[in-house]
This record gives C-alpha cells, structure tokens and sequence, in this order.
C-alpha cells in the first residue's frame, strides 16, 4: 500500500488534470448503437462554404479585363474574315503627283492610280473621266475634249495600274475646275457591275487668251464710239484658229471694223504665238435714251476650224457697259427734215440740206461755243453752201462760232441756236467704179464752262449721220422691125387685119451698189401675141398676159438686155394711130448696199421704131 500524500489541494487539481483517462470499449460500443442516426442522413451533401462578399474595385477589375479580352476577338475576327471580303471600299482611286493649278492652255498630265485591295480579281475594268466645256487635247488646242475612257481590262488583287491623262484647260483666272473620275469593273461570280468614283480638282491660274476691252463709259446718244479689243496670248503653245465675237447692244450702228467682220460680228484673228498681241477695232454710233445702259460682250474662243464661225472652245468673255447720259452742249441734226434715222438715202446727183440746233443743257453759261460740221466720202460733190457758218473746201467742214453766229459767244441755260448747210452728191457717171459711196456728216460741239469747283472745264457732244448713195437702175425698151435677133414679117406700116411681127428690146444699166433680183415686167393687150420667141431670161404667163424679164443680180455699173417677138393684128378701130405693142413697164431690184428696193417705170412700146429706111410714117396703121 503506497504512503498516503499529503498533498495541498492545488496538487489535487493538477494531478487531476494530467491524469491518463480510462475508456470502456464495449460501453461506447453500447452507447453507439442505441443512439446510431436515420441511415439517409449519412447520403446529405456536406454544408456549403459560407461566401464570402466580393469588393466593388475587385469586380470593375474582372468586367474590364472580359470586355477587352471579348473586343480584342472581335477586332481580329473583322481583321480576318474582313480581308476576305469584296467590295468597292478595297478599290482606291488617286491623282497623287497631278499638278493643283495651272496656266490655261498648258499640258496637264493627270496620273491616275487605281488599286485592287480585294482578295480577289476584279474585271472588265474601265476607266472614264468627264472634262469641263473648255478642255481640250494637250496635242491640238483646237479639238475639244470631252469625255476620255480606257480598258483596264482584269486587275490582279493586290494590283495598281496607273495611267496618265494629257488635256490642256481654257477659262477664266483662277477659275476652278473639277474632273469626275469614275471606275466600273466586275468581280467573279457576278454579273453586277460596280462602280468606284473620286475626282480631280484644278485651278486655272491664267486664261490662255488675255482680253483687253478700251472704250468710253459715258456717251451721249448718237455719239461716234470706238471700241478697241487687245487680244493677247498667254499659253505656251501658238494657238490656232482664235476669233472674238462681238455682242452688240440695241442701238448699235456699226460703221468700221478691223479686221473685217465674218458674219457681222466675228473677227477672225488666225494663230497667236506665246506672247502675241493682236487688237480688234469697233467704230460705230449709239443710240439710246439717256440713262439707259447697254453692255458690249466681246468672246474669245477657237473655231473648231479654219474657216468655220463656231467656236469649239470659248476662253472667256468681257463686257463693257456704256451708259447714254444727256450731253451737257447737245445738237440736233436734221437731214433733209429727217432726225431720227442715223442714216439717209439719196439717189446720185441729188441736193441734201442740214439743220442744227444747239442747246445749252447745263445749269451754267457755256462761253465760246463752237460747232464742227465735217464731210467726208467719196459721194460727196464739190459745192457745199451754209447759213450762219464758214465752210472750208481744204478740210471740208463748216464752222459755226462767235464769229458767224455771235449766239456762241455766251449760251446761258437753256439757250438755242440753228444754222444750216447744203451740198450736193456727185452725179452717177461721176460715181463710176465707186463702191459703196456715202458721205459721212460728224458734227461736234464745243465750249466752255465753270463748274461748281470754280474751274473751267470744256464740254463737248458728237454726233454722226450717214448718207448712202443709192443704186440708180435704168432701162430701155423699144420696137424694132429690121433689128433684132428674130426674123419680122407683115406689112410695114401696119396694116389693119393684117398681122406684122415686131421685135422689143429690152435693156437694163446700173450705176453704183449692187442690184439684187433686178426685173423688167410688162403686159400684152389683148390684140398682140406672144410668139414664144425670146432671149435667155424672159418668160410668158399666159394666163395674165404678163412678160417678164429676170435680169438676175447686177454689179456695179453692169449692164445687160433682152428681146422677145410680139405679133400686131390691128384692128379698122386704130386705123391712124401707132398701138401699144405693150403696157407701162416696171423696173424692180434691191440695192445691196443702201438695202432699198428700187422701184422705175417706162412708158408701154409702141409701132413706133423710128428705124430709117422705112419711110416717113411706118408707126401708123393703115
């Protein structure tokens, strides 16, 4: 038996503590199986972890990264399968290298490239572009260009073709111009064409023609005005085939041109070289009513070729306004009673007379007036009288001034004065050979005033009236029995119940101007017969008896005749008398140059043929 310890009560607990434990096996065994679980519990899935709260930075982080990762798959698979694909945005169009600006009439080269960026070929290719009015072929500036093509045929994938288009561009200064460029092609396995367009833009630095257009901007109405139009080259090349057009106003009356005018209003100016200058003058009269403006247009162009009155190219155009303003020192002229018309019409030889009148429009005296009267023109005779004037046959004009009209030495506002003048043409034969004959009538005024700043100032007025020689058309008619180029038969005299054939002849003249469509026209009485014998020209109309000669168109100073055979029965009713063998007989033409119609007559044709040979009295019927 151990010796009994005495120990503290704090050794009691501790020894307690560390004391080994002692099981029963069997009792737990026991115990187990009374208290053994349902069987389907030990088949329950074990308890979920608890989860624990995820932070909002963590969760922004992992949303970032999906997105990324999902747009960069995206962005590939485009990459990928879109560099399969077909279409027109694969297919580029450049002008890279072609020039931005350029003179007109100069070379442009247009380089053209075009690539296939498609997987695939494209085909049928064709390339087209569409030129703005005013190209033309850099090669020959006289043919337009207008559309342009070619076949490209089939471009590999991947491929670039480049081509080069040469025009030369015609326009104003610093005109822009735009070139459509357009692509159409196929692809395989399809039958729709596609179409691929872009464009080229140019600026015109300078036109290849320059115009210059110098005139007044103020006239008075009937004012003579020059015009004068500088023409110069600006391209490189000789130009050919340039004219100008002149647009003219209402009112215009040209009276020269040079060159002359093709047409009336073309000028022909034929090859201009770099650099050369050529000028186009336009002399004629306004008239208008005072505050009206009339604008002038003058186009440059080339003529699609030498001869020819169109243009193939117009290069530009310049206007010129003139304004009608009433003229400070106005006068009126009167020719032959007539103020209106800028032109007269007098036959050769005839008597003309002219009357002015003067007026002082201004709100101020005008001092030492003057007015000018000159003559001019191959028409004109060698007598010129005046009333209140000095005429000078050394320059041919007559003055009217203080000296002969002391009126002129001071016009308060609205002060008048007239004076006149007369002179006479030259006659036809005098006119022989002259072609177009006028007589020119320019009147101008002068004098003084002080205007409203104190300082004298002259002012000034011109006016100018034409005159024009008319055509003078004369003819002859007769009988003949012995003459003439037909064969006469019957009784000379007439006898009455008895036929006699006469010959008439016919004969025509002209003096100046040339004579359109001239005529001689006559009718048959009812007891003469037209025996169908007759010259070149003349004609019957049985029907209303008439007998007409077309004597055509006739030059000046030409001449021409005809004849035609006529049959007399008289009747016991003109037993004494010498019949008509015709009517009164008409002259008709239209002079070319004073554009009137001539109008004449001659007494009707009678037996009498006042031929020797036949006795005293051959006229009458016996």
């Amino acid at each position: 038996m151990p010796p009994e310890r005495n120990d503290s009560p704090l050794d009691n607990l501790e020894r307690k503590l560390y004391e080994p434990q002692q099981f029963d096996v069997a009792a737990r065994s026991t115990a187990r199986s009374v208290h053994e679980e349902p069987q389907h519990w030990q088949n329950e899935p074990p308890p979920a972890p608890v989860k624990k709260k995820m932070s909002f930075a963590f969760a922004f982080l992992l949303g970032s990264a999906g997105f990324f990762i999902i747009a960069g798959a995206v962005t590939a698979a485009i990459l990928f399968f879109g560099a399969r694909s077909v279409g027109s945005d694969n297919v580029t169009i450049s002008t890279e290298g072609s020039p931005f600006a350029a003179g007109g009439g100069e070379d442009v080269p247009i380089s053209i490239a075009i690539r296939n960026a498609n997987p695939v070929p494209i085909s049928n290719a064709l390339l087209s572009l569409q030129f703005p009015d005013g190209t033309t072929a850099a090669t020959n500036t006289s043919v337009a260009l207008q559309n342009w093509h070619e076949s490209l045929g089939t471009l590999a994938a991947g491929e670039t073709v480049r081509r080069t288009v040469h025009a030369s561009f015609f326009g104003s200064e610093n005109q822009k111009v735009t070139i459509p460029i357009v692509l159409e092609y196929k692809t395989q396995d399809s039958n729709a064409t596609f179409t691929k367009k872009s464009s080229y833009n140019l600026t015109i630095s300078t036109s290849p023609v320059g115009l210059t257009v110098t005139t007044l901007s103020e006239i008075a109405s009937g004012q003579p005005l020059t015009m004068s139009v500088l023409v110069r080259s600006n391209a490189q090349a000789p130009l050919k085939n340039v004219a100008v057009r002149a647009s003219y106003p209402s009112g215009f009356s040209v009276k020269s041109t040079s060159p002359s005018a093709t047409d009336g209003t073309l000028f022909v100016i034929g090859t201009l070289n770099p650099g050369e200058e050529r000028e186009v003058r336009v002399t004629g009269t306004l008239i208008g009513t005072e505050g009206e403006e009339r604008v002038f247009r003058f186009t440059a162009g080339t003529l699609t070729s030498e001869g020819a009155n169109t243009f193939a190219v117009s290069y530009l155009s310049k206007d010129a306004p003139i304004s009608i303003k009433k003229p400070f020192f106005s006068v009126d002229l009167a020719m032959n009673h007539d103020s209106a018309s800028p032109s007269l019409t007098v036959r050769a030889g005839e008597q003309v007379t002219g009357l002015l009148t003067w007026t002082n429009s201004l709100s101020t005296g005008i001092q030492d007036g003057r007015v000018t009267v000159a003559l001019s023109g191959g028409a004109l005779g060698d007598r010129v009288d005046t009333v209140n004037g000095f005429y000078s046959s050394k320059d041919k004009t007559v003055l009217f001034s203080k000296d002969t009209a002391p009126g002129l030495s001071l016009l308060n506002p609205g002060d008048t004065g007239n004076g006149s003048f007369t002179f006479t043409t030259k006659s036809g034969s005098a006119l022989a050979g002259a072609q177009s004959p006028t007589i020119t009538v320019t009147v101008s005024v002068s004098g003084r005033r002080v205007g409203e700043t104190g300082v004298p100032e002259t002012v000034n007025s011109t006016i100018v009236r034409t005159i024009k020689i008319a055509a003078d058309l004369t003819a002859s008619a007769s009988a003949t029995y012995t003459g003439g180029p037909f064969k006469n038969t019957g009784p000379i005299p007439p006898t009455v119940d008895k036929e006699t054939t006469y010959t008439v002849m016919l004969g025509i003249a002209n003096s100046v101007n040339s004579v359109a469509n001239a005529s001689v026209s006559m009718t048959l009485p009812s007891y003469v017969r037209y025996t169908g014998q007759a010259t070149e020209g003349v004609r019957y109309n049985e029907s209303t008896r008439t007998v007409t000669w077309a004597a055509g168109n006739l030059s000046a100073n030409a001449k021409g005749d005809a004849a035609f055979q006529v049959a007399l029965t008289p009747s016991a009713s003109q037993k004494g008398t010498a019949p008509a063998l015709t009517s009164q007989i008409s002259v008709t033409g239209f002079d070319r140059f004073s554009q009137n119609q001539i109008q004449a007559n001659l007494p009707a044709v009678t037996t009498n043929t006042s031929e020797g040979g036949l006795g005293s009295d051959t006229a009458s019927v016996h």
